[in-house]
């Protein structure tokens, strides 16, 4: 990273039109169902991104051919499953690519490491790899035990029944999922309730069927998939990212200004779509049209209670609206954040602070007593996440001076984040 530091313009009310990039959570799971198909598949509007570009690279190493031209992704799969290629499968900061890979990894026969940032190297494992041990994978610790880097002893799926803790993170669960039918034998797939942001594991079954996979959900935190099964190659368009979206919605909202996004349908598989009842419940004003979806915001904005697991990545988006809404905004069910690209919990109350905003730190969540931000006498550090660089973003429309710390971040999901973003403030 750069650590560039980004000068936000202001812009009291706005009136945009955005064309979103692909979902990253859908172009990553894609990619990886795509690699265990049985011919070459054809990804359209896939998301550009260093994450996604980090698990096409492990992907490659693994031994399957991709080829990314424009908008368009072929991927062919490897002819053995895997390669064991001689150096580490690196993955940055992308916890998405990790824990989706590694049991995708583990399917196969071969030895692999896994690594990747000092931050990665805090973000655990251990679920997902304890479940996959009762499987037949043996790993080696190098490092903290439950945490990169490891190295994966894959002998291939033996079949049965498997449990897996999904409740600091829904991908543990994603991505045993996803590997289930390379099994020799028929699996079923068990878990704890709640799943931190269970919708994105209701993605990762829709896909799962829609690129041919047969599987039963016999009772509600229970999957049984006849094993062994190939995915079909698919030739699939990656609807537009509503996480993306989110830091324009959450635009509208401060600035009482429309924002119409698209391409994205209110039948989307993403849970972060859900974040428009949010904005809907403190005063916005929410207008589907074929295409997409128009959010205005509202005179004044009401804060709220509510339970954010299902879609943790909206808390910073959130965080900042609230701010500006008169009254206390609690957000719960949410102590995972702490193990994201960096502590959310943390980050978001150091950059609220920031702008004279309380925000108490609760053991899951945050309270945000907002109403009367004001401007920065220093620049707001994003802590090296994407996230919370593009939430506070919002909030130099309303405040003046308004810098963003390690604005770069934000290639991670979003590398053109901030041309969109001073459209916005263009068309002000």
């Amino acid at each position: 990273m750069k650590n560039i530091t980004r000068k936000i313009k202001l812009a009291k009310s706005i009136d945009a039109r955005i064309s979103l990039p692909g979902s990253k959570s859908i172009t990553h799971r894609a990619i990886m169902m795509a690699s265990l198909a049985s011919d070459t598949s054809q990804i359209r509007n896939p998301l550009d991104a260093e994450d996604t570009r980090i698990t096409v690279r492990a992907l490659e190493q693994l031994g399957a051919g991709i080829e990314w031209r424009g908008d368009l992704i072929s991927v062919i799969p490897a002819k053995r499953r895997w390669l064991s290629p001689d150096e580490a499968i690196l993955l940055g900061n992308s916890g998405t690519s990790a824990r989706l890979l590694l049991p995708l990894a583990s399917a196969g026969i071969g030895k692999f490491m896994l690594d990747g940032t000092a931050r990665l190297r805090e973000r655990p494992l251990g679920p997902v790899a304890q479940a996959l041990e009762t499987l037949g994978t043996r790993f080696a610790w190098l490092g903290k035990p439950g945490f990169p880097p490891v190295e994966v002893y894959g002998t291939g799926f033996s079949g049965g029944e498997v449990s897996v803790d999904a409740s600091e993170s829904g991908q543990f669960l994603s991505g045993l999922l996803m590997a289930a039918p390379a099994a020799r034998s028929d699996m079923q797939v068990t878990w704890r309730e709640p799943v931190a942001s269970f919708p994105y594991v209701a993605m990762t079954l829709v896909m799962m069927e829609r690129a041919g996979i047969r599987l039963e959900r016999p009772v509600s935190n229970s999957v049984f998939i006849p094993a062994p099964q190939e995915y079909r190659p698919v030739d699939t368009t990656v609807e537009g990212d509503c996480s993306s979206a989110s830091y324009f919605w959450g635009a509208a909202a401060v600035t009482g200004g429309t924002v119409f996004t698209s391409p994205v349908s209110s039948n989307s598989l993403q849970g972060d779509c859900r974040f428009l009842d949010v904005l809907e419940r403190m005063g916005c004003r929410i207008e589907w049209e074929c295409d997409g979806v128009r959010v205005t915001g509202p005179e004044r904005l009401s804060p709220i209670d509510i339970d954010m697991n299902s879609m943790p990545d909206m808390v910073p988006t959130l965080a900042v609206v609230a701010a500006f809404a008169q009254g206390s905004t609690r957000i719960g069910n949410v102590a995972h954040l702490r193990i994201k690209e960096s502590d959310r919990i943390e980050s978001v109350a150091a950059g609220l602070e920031a702008l004279g905003i309380r925000a108490d730190q609760l053991p899951d969540g945050l309270k945000i007593h907002g109403g009367n931000p004001r401007p920065p006498t220093r620049p707001i550090s994003s802590f090296d996440d994407h996230r919370i660089a593009m939430a506070f973003a919002i909030a130099g429309l309303r405040l003046t001076g308004v810098e963003i710390e390690g604005a770069d971040s934000v290639a991670k999901s979003f590398p053109e984040f901030w041309d969109y973003f001073d459209r916005i403030s263009a068309e002000a």
